[in-house]
């Protein structure tokens, strides 16, 4: 007797597209869900990062009983004039030209922070006898640099980077060649930098009106845009004469109900804070003007204002790593303004040692207040 043996069927087409079309639905529902979830881990991240360097600068100031100085400064001052009155800035190319043996300096206040960070071994490597240019050629210390893999000045420190927004240095880099643009230019592509320590809430760079437009021959080419940008550092006469004219029309940073902790050779502590630790920044996320085309556009010339190019490099003092409060964050409209790359806000490190965010609905007055560590003005919610 034969048996009758059943066939077992597979998949209709319809059957296999419904089960795909199952599985696409709970992949877009849980798409989102899953990048969400990693935006706010970098998100916390980038607020660890802003504390731990407060905390280092707290350690810095247990040792020193003063914050490091904003921006060293060894170099004869340039001089520039505002509203007919001569005033000084820092020589704009002291960092980052070679000019090596003339005591030269042009570093940062986050070099000074990596004994606390638990790099001093990096910091040890670093020459204080050449400028930042020189600390990023290896020739000038071949061997110790070369065992190290990196001059100091050209590595990469993870903690110095939002990770929302790179974990290396992207874009144009340290610009070695201010001076002579024309000439070889060299750029640094590592060691940059995300945060910024706050100059209180005055103007604080001046900037050439007449940049330079470095490559025009190569249209499919970044261009590249330097404007020589240097931190104000007047002295007081110079603020007198400026003062006979109306100071007040003309806020410096370095006056003094606009001060912040950061500045050029300063020396401040808690102590100059009357404010309030906790009603004061001392840091905050830097502009880097992401998603801002970078490229030349035929018909309206390039697709960045002259202030929308930032300068990079962590151990770079003066536009790469001090800010402004003058001019409220994350417009993507100046170099010398914070700004982050996360929704809604930009973080900031206050003096008390916390960290947190900054709504961008922030009142121009109030952010101001935050930058400023003596205006006599309470903060109050932010």
């Amino acid at each position: 007797m034969r048996k009758c043996r059943r066939r077992s069927h597979g998949f209709t087409l319809i059957e296999l597209l419904v089960v795909l079309f199952i599985i696409l639905i709970l992949i877009s529902l849980l798409l989102p869900a899953v990048q969400n979830a990693r935006a706010a881990a970098r998100k916390t991240q980038c607020l660890y990062n802003l504390k731990q360097t407060v905390l280092a600068l707290h350690e810095y100031h247990d040792s020193f009983m003063l914050f490091p100085p904003g921006q060293i400064s060894a170099a004869a001052p340039e001089q520039v004039v505002i509203s007919g009155v001569v005033v000084n800035i820092v020589d704009p190319d002291e960092a980052t030209l070679n000019f090596q043996g003339a005591n030269f300096h042009g570093t940062s206040w986050m070099l000074h922070t990596l004994p606390y960070l638990d790099m001093a071994n990096l910091y040890n490597l670093w020459r204080f006898d050449l400028n930042v240019w020189g600390n990023a050629e290896i020739n000038y210390n071949l061997i110790p640099w070369t065992e190290a893999g990196n001059p100091p000045a050209r590595w990469d420190i993870e903690q110095f980077y939002c990770p929302s927004r790179r974990t290396s240095m992207t874009g144009d880099g340290i610009r070695l060649d201010w001076q002579s643009p024309l000439s070889n230019l060299e750029t640094v592509g590592s060691g940059g930098n995300d945060y910024a320590g706050c100059a209180g809430s005055g103007l604080l760079f001046w900037q050439d009106q007449n940049p330079v437009v470095l490559n025009p021959l190569n249209p499919n080419s970044n261009p590249d845009i330097n404007p020589r940008r240097s931190t104000y550092n007047l002295n007081a006469q110079q603020f007198a004469d400026l003062e006979a004219l109306g100071l007040n029309s003309i806020p410096i940073y370095q006056r003094s109900d606009l001060r912040g902790f950061f500045g050029v050779n300063t020396s401040n502590s808690l102590k100059h804070c009357k404010d309030g630790s906790s009603q004061t920044m001392i840091i905050a996320e830097a502009e880097r003007f992401d998603g801002i085309g970078l490229n030349i556009d035929d018909q309206f010339g390039f697709t960045r204002t002259f202030e929308q190019y930032a300068s990079d490099g962590w151990c770079w003092g003066g536009p790469a790593t001090l800010f402004s409060a003058y001019r409220p964050p994350n417009k993507q409209e100046h170099f010398e303004a914070a700004g982050g790359p996360h929704e809604n806000g930009v973080q900031v490190g206050l003096a008390d040692g916390s960290a947190r965010m900054v709504s961008d609905s922030v009142s121009t007055l109030v952010w101001r207040q935050l930058g400023s560590m003596n205006a006599g003005i309470p903060t109050g919610n932010f």
